[in-house]
């Protein structure tokens, strides 16, 4: 992996040998799909909770997708009432290995709007528990102290997260490689559902098959396969997208991962289909709808 690999991808013995000098932050998902009880009880030790939709994710407009981003400056806010700033470690994880996405999602925000030092736990609270790492009762922390940083977040273009509008995801779909990381009946369209479907030209590539059965992302080199099968690695541009913003950005992550730009259409799904005037594309493979919502998968 590259240098950005190394500082957006920490494993769980790492970030306990550096726990001291670490903010962590437990991650719970727009809507949580979970079945059963959490596989672990407790959480990491003085970990902060924030939420994809209170505190990664701006208030809906008539043409936006269900999460748009937040303001800049309400990302900085959001993180000094945990008692965090812009120059703080951060190390972001979920309860549950199949919401590894909801972290992504809060790396997208934070980097984007220009937090330093922000890592995404591999493995989550699963990996942290079988490192050997302690759990206590999760507390909602929140504090109106002082944080360490600038008063504003630096501009959000220094995050090097590029932003897409339905324009670029037009171009980008024609000329570059557009990845649809929903899952398969998602993007070939339900008989029963008008409002699957994918944006023409998009390449389907569900981004649950990143993570191996143990909970962690695939080895580099499986992962720069599974990018290069579907076109998405080299010096065109690359962009992705989901339902709203959500599991795509864990293709942006695994991108940086690789050294490969991906750009983030964060109204997705959601926010294409405001318009009626946009195309949309249904596959030959119809089938019934899963009885799953993915409104933002």
């Amino acid at each position: 992996m590259t240098t950005t690999a190394r500082a957006a991808l920490v494993d769980a013995r790492t970030a306990y040998a550096e726990r001291s000098r670490c903010v962590f932050v437990e991650v719970a998902p727009w809507r949580s799909m979970a079945q059963g009880p959490d596989p672990v009880s407790g959480s990491v030790p003085g970990a902060r909770r924030a939420r994809v939709r209170s505190d990664f994710a701006g208030l809906p407009t008539a043409t936006s997708g269900h999460l748009p981003l937040p303001a800049p400056g309400a990302v900085r806010d959001t993180l000094a009432a945990h008692g965090a700033g812009p120059a703080d470690d951060l190390v972001l994880y979920t309860r549950r290995t199949e919401e590894l996405s909801s972290a992504t999602r809060a790396w997208y925000v934070l980097t984007w709007a220009g937090f330093r030092s922000v890592r995404v736990l591999d493995g989550g609270l699963p990996a942290w528990v079988r490192a050997g790492g302690p759990t206590t009762p999760l507390q909602d922390i929140r504090t109106t102290g002082p944080v360490t940083g600038p008063s504003e977040p630096v501009p959000p273009a220094a995050g090097g997260r590029r932003v897409l509008d339905a324009a670029d995801v037009l171009d980008i779909s024609r000329y570059g490689t557009l990845l649809d990381s929903r899952p398969a009946h998602a993007y070939h369209g339900a008989l029963d559902d008008p409002g699957t479907g994918h944006i023409p030209h998009a390449v389907h590539a569900h981004s649950a098959e990143l993570v191996a059965p143990d909970g962690l992302l695939r080895p580099p080199v499986e992962l720069r396969k599974w990018f290069l099968s579907r076109g998405a690695i080299g010096g065109h541009e690359v962009g992705a997208y989901c339902g709203g913003g959500v599991s795509s950005s864990l293709l942006v992550f695994v991108g940086a991962l690789l050294g490969q730009q991906v750009g983030l259409y964060v109204d997705s799904w959601s926010g294409w289909t405001r318009d009626a005037s946009r195309p949309v594309e249904r596959g030959s493979a119809l089938t019934r709808s899963a009885a799953v919502d993915t409104d933002c998968v």
